[in-house]
């Protein structure tokens, strides 16, 4: 799931416009918060790590911390050893909800639902949002975020990866064969890369936002395939 996200947020980072909304000048590091040090936080933050971006705030339940954030690994292993991430050396300690609105490029929730609200969606300074949780965003967050132009990486996308590659894991007994990491990896990277080119496409066509264009995609679909039935009927 981790792995799908990062995936995602480098192809919405190849995009010109959200390049200079986001960082101010082509090339500079994406500066990114991540909510939750979990599964999917944990390998996010690390995985974006690897790939250039630069952590800047992560947390736990107990509360988070924000920083140069060198190895998300250390981290990992200093709440293992302590019980929570607060306190890891080199950082500031300051609680979740502080993290949301902290001063970042990208957000990413990637623990709980309904973290951002009507009360804090428009304290948030971050220019990219990616649901990596399920539903974190309310519908009246939502429409804040929309109206302040922070594009926001809908979770329906975002943290589609694992049940892709879980996809993968059965066609795989289906047809009795045994992937490499290297395949399933690159398999993933193509199909995350497919989905988000048309989701944007859909965005830019009907000039919507990243979730209503995810939305449009799926009842086609949804059409697409009670036609063809239909039809075999």
């Amino acid at each position: 799931t981790g792995r799908g996200g990062v995936s995602v947020l480098q192809h919405v980072a190849t995009q010109s416009k959200v390049q200079n909304h986001a960082c101010g000048q082509a090339g500079s590091k994406f500066k990114v918060a991540v909510q939750g040090i979990g599964n999917v936080g944990y390998w996010f933050a690390k995985i974006a790590q690897e790939a250039g971006f630069e952590i800047v705030a992560i947390s736990d339940s107990k509360g988070a911390i924000m920083g140069k954030i060198e190895d998300v690994k250390a981290v990992k292993e200093y709440k293992e050893k302590t019980g929570s991430v607060v306190g890891f050396p080199g950082t500031k300690s300051i609680t979740n909800q502080e993290l949301l609105t902290a001063d970042c490029d990208v957000l990413v929730p990637a623990a709980l639902e309904n973290v951002i609200t009507a009360e804090n969606a428009d304290k948030i300074k971050a220019k990219i949002i990616v649901e990596m949780a399920n539903g974190p965003t309310t519908p009246e967050a939502d429409e804040i975020l929309n109206k302040k132009g922070i594009l926001v990486v809908p979770d329906i996308l975002a943290n589609s990866g694992g049940v892709t590659v879980s996809f993968f894991e059965w066609l795989q007994n289906l047809e009795g064969q045994r992937w490499t990491e290297e395949k399933v990896n690159r398999e993933l990277e193509m199909k995350m890369r497919e989905a988000f080119e048309r989701v944007w496409e859909t965005k830019e066509k009907f000039q919507v936002d990243l979730r209503t264009a995810a939305y449009i995609l799926a009842v086609e679909k949804i059409a697409s395939a009670g036609k063809e039935e239909k039809f075999k009927g």
